[in-house]
């Protein structure tokens, strides 16, 4: 079961007080490997919250993503990644999934270093989709804190759900800053057991394809009907923030939502009643199972 806002169970909180978030460090020093969509959206909801542009590096092999970055947020960059761990206090591996390992071994010697007698600790963060923590961390120093996250596409407009896993050895510190900073760009849930990631991809890293397929569907029956075709996007995107937005405001479930709209016999019912006779419920379980199947897989490798 995820736990909305909290840290895992193994990480002790003191007991009756409610988790209040003090924002992330302005201090922090924040690189990210790879600069593609996610780390654009993860920056860009850094900057909005204060965090300083200077603080931020992103390292990236290609120019044209090097020019992007620094147009766009006026951050640090470099062509080499090894200016990450001189740069900063958190690292975020935000490269494709089978690219991880290589930028482990790149990095693991200068992350070993020792300064005037002890190791510097870092917090790495993962946002590599079907990787495990025991297969990141086996390539990494044992002073590094590592926290593999799942942040879903709404996260580029500060709307996003982050999946987060660690195990129990975590330092406290790290639990906080991994929160606060994927807090940024929305809203997360820690998982007790790592096995639980598979079921955020399928419910939130994966679910912005099916609401939008949904309204497409919708969108297309009523131009099919004889809306014009502006007039039934507005009418369908209106309509589903609305009914976003209640049940985000409603302390009432989402089936006592759903009975509140139907009237007996009225025009909501015959749609529901068409839903249900082609088995939607089966539908959905069937397209998340697969989702889910397919992130194990490839956790799996």
């Amino acid at each position: 079961m995820a736990t909305v806002r909290s840290a895992p169970k193994n990480i002790h909180r003191r007991p009756n007080i409610s988790y209040q978030d003090p924002g992330l460090n302005p201090q922090l020093r924040i690189a990210f490997i790879g600069g593609g969509n996610m780390a654009s959206a993860i920056i860009r909801g850094l900057i909005k919250h204060g965090h300083r542009s200077a603080h931020i590096l992103v390292c990236a092999p290609s120019q044209r993503t090097r020019s992007r970055l620094v147009q766009d947020f006026n951050v640090r960059v470099h062509s080499d990644n090894s200016a990450a761990v001189a740069f900063a206090d958190i690292i975020i591996l935000a490269v494709k999934p089978f690219i991880v390992p290589l930028v482990c071994d790149e990095l693991r010697p200068l992350l070993g270093q020792v300064n005037n007698g002890r190791s510097e600790q870092k917090l790495l963060i993962s946002i590599a989709a079907g990787l495990t923590h025991a297969s990141i961390s086996d390539k990494l120093p044992q002073n590094v804190q590592l926290v593999c996250a799942m942040p879903n596409l709404p996260t580029a407009i500060g709307k996003g759900l982050t999946g987060l896993y660690v195990p129990g050895h975590l330092d406290r510190q790290a639990v906080d800053d991994a929160e606060q900073l994927m807090r940024a760009v929305g809203d997360t849930v820690w998982l007790e057991d790592e096995q639980q990631m598979a079921s955020i991809v399928a419910t939130a890293g994966s679910s912005p394809a099916y609401f939008f397929l949904f309204l497409e569907a919708m969108e297309k029956a009523a131009i099919a009907q004889g809306l014009p075709a502006k007039t039934a996007s507005k009418a369908v995107l209106q309509s589903a923030i609305g009914a976003v937005s209640m049940a985000m405001a409603s302390k009432e479930g989402l089936a006592n939502l759903r009975h509140q709209v139907t009237s007996p016999k009225g025009t909501t019912e015959q749609a529901v009643l068409a839903f249900q006779h082609g088995d939607l419920d089966a539908l959905v379980a069937r397209a998340m199972d697969s989702a889910a199947r397919r992130a194990k897989e490839l956790a799996l490798g």
